[in-house]
């Protein structure tokens, strides 16, 4: 027997032994879930109680992945005493406004929060959330410009403002030389995505979207936006004579979109048992990495390994939804890469 051989069966007989011990549940949500901050005005207790339920507010939606969670029954019971899930606040002065804008910002105690929404079967919108490039068409009053990562534009700022709100990780193109070559203002302002397609491949992102404000001679805004995430496209419109509102609506649908397909609602008695294999397991590195991110996946209830062989595992997984659902939201991680092949379940761990 040679020593590549050896070796193979001495991590065999390791990982076979790991299936019998427990694996440590890894929080699945980013911390910065649960932060918000608000504008306040002074730091009196009353003030500051006023805020925090408001930046609670923004959590909830955030988490929940609708602002319909704000009428639910286990919102308003957090809404009503929020101070009791602070684990920490303070204050702080904007640099860059002008006149300095005091914040207070607070972090909420997430495990609670998730708690709370998922025993009364509340939809839970954890880590799995995928990358979006946003490529965005401007026209005011006959300038034409794309947004990009370091424009400084209101509408940058507006974007990146509603984004960071609603958690939703957005990255703006570069614009550079690269990106000019690809793809032109008419491209985004005409919905030709081919051209988007084609140039987004450097950026790598998990879902795409795309979208046109036009400024009206009379001062208001319109929109237009194209989202494919998965293949799967959506398109609406909307209108405003704020900038801000325009921009804020424009995440808010998108974030509402992908909350459809990839918040989890626990609590309803609906959690099945599949079955998934998993190859390109090397080491013992490869497989706690493994096993800690399926823990950490918001649908996923319990994880037990059944089989080792070679460098695959099989798992028995016990989570709310489907199959289908799994796949889903793996596709967007760093973690597992579905395997198209005629057997269901079949993932490999991405190097």
């Amino acid at each position: 027997m040679d020593k590549y051989q050896q070796s193979r069966n001495l991590l065999c007989t390791l990982l076979g032994l790991l299936l019998m011990l427990p694996v440590a549940h890894v929080q699945a949500a980013a911390q910065d879930l649960f932060d918000a901050e608000v504008v306040v005005p002074n730091q009196t207790s009353g003030v500051r109680t006023r805020a925090t339920r408001t930046a609670l507010e923004e959590v909830l939606v955030r988490v929940a992945g609708q602002d319909a969670v704000l009428q639910t029954a286990a919102a308003k019971q957090m809404l009503k005493k929020p101070d009791a899930l602070v684990q920490q606040y303070r204050y702080f002065n904007e640099p860059d406004s002008e006149p300095p804008l005091l914040k207070l910002w607070v972090r909420f105690d997430g495990n609670a929060i998730r708690k709370s929404l998922q025993q009364q079967g509340q939809a839970y919108w954890g880590n799995e959330r995928p990358d979006t490039l946003v490529w965005l068409a401007v026209e005011d009053r006959g300038k034409r410009y794309v947004v990009s990562a370091d424009d400084g534009t209101d509408v940058h700022q507006q974007i990146a403002l509603a984004a960071r709100q609603r958690g939703l990780p957005i990255v703006f193109p570069l614009m550079d030389l690269e990106d000019q070559s690809k793809v032109r203002f008419s491209d985004i302002w005409g919905g030709f995505f081919e051209n988007v397609t084609e140039a987004s491949r450097r950026y790598n992102p998990q879902a795409v979207l795309v979208g046109r404000l036009n400024r009206s001679p009379s001062g208001g805004w319109s929109s237009r936006w194209h989202l494919e995430v998965a293949g799967r496209p959506s398109a609406w419109s909307g209108s405003s004579q704020q900038l801000n509102t325009l921009s804020q609506q424009g995440i808010d649908d998108t974030a509402d979109l992908l909350a459809s397909r990839f918040a989890v609602a626990r609590g309803g008695g609906n959690v099945n048992t599949v079955s998934i294999s998993v190859s390109g397991v090397d080491s013992l590195n490869d497989y706690a990495r493994l096993s800690a991110y399926l823990k950490g996946l918001t649908a996923v209830v319990d994880v037990q390994a059944r089989r080792v062989a070679g460098a695959e595992i099989d798992y028995a997984l016990q989570l709310n939804g489907s199959l289908d659902d799994l796949t889903r939201t793996v596709s967007i991680g760093t973690v597992l890469e579905p395997i198209i092949s005629e057997t269901p379940g079949q993932f490999r761990l991405r190097q």
